[in-house]
């Protein structure tokens, strides 16, 4: 059998006049194979836009992180500035670092005032810490170098602006310009 036949014989079971099945009297619904095809394309669509919808939801819970350790950053600077004085657990002084260890996002350093901010299973991804140096002067630092080595932790620290860090917080360092 030539490939011209085999066409033609295809050719022929497809056309409206000459398949019982394109005839309305006998077509009621879809045959198992139409169904099948449409199976098939609508797991092929789901398995490219899942990945897809799953990253923006990462990226999205990554910019929540960096934006509430930058807003706690500012709010412990407020903090210190108006109070005088650091706290122990930087979550009272700031709702922005509350935020990231009420999700799961940070944990608080027993007895010492620092938080480290993981990601997924990876902690210290970035460790936000208050650095006394004697005295009354402290500053904040944001450490973003040394820590875990990871894409995604490097993907998260690329979301920190470091560039105002260390902070000083009260003390000797802060100075007050006119």
């Amino acid at each position: 059998m030539l490939f011209s036949d085999l066409f033609n014989i295809l050719y022929s079971m497809c056309t409206k006049e000459e398949n019982m099945f394109w005839r309305s009297e006998f077509r009621k619904g879809f045959t198992m194979i139409e169904l099948i095809f449409i199976i098939v394309i609508i797991g092929i669509l789901a398995a490219v836009a899942i990945p897809k919808l799953a990253a923006t939801r990462d990226d999205a819970e990554m910019t929540t992180i960096a934006h509430n350790l930058m807003v706690g950053a500012t709010e412990i600077a407020a903090y210190a500035v108006a109070r005088g004085e650091t706290e122990t657990e930087l979550s009272q002084m700031s709702r922005g670092v509350k935020k990231l260890i009420e999700n799961g996002w940070a944990q608080q350093v027993s007895g010492q005032p620092e938080i480290d901010v993981k990601w997924g299973n990876i902690n210290n991804c970035i460790i936000m810490k208050i650095i006394h140096q004697g005295g009354n002067t402290e500053i904040l630092s944001i450490e973003t170098n040394g820590t875990v080595s990871n894409s995604e932790c490097d993907r998260l620290r690329s979301l920190i602006d470091t560039s105002q860090f260390p902070m000083p917080l009260r003390g000797n360092l802060i100075s007050i310009s006119n």
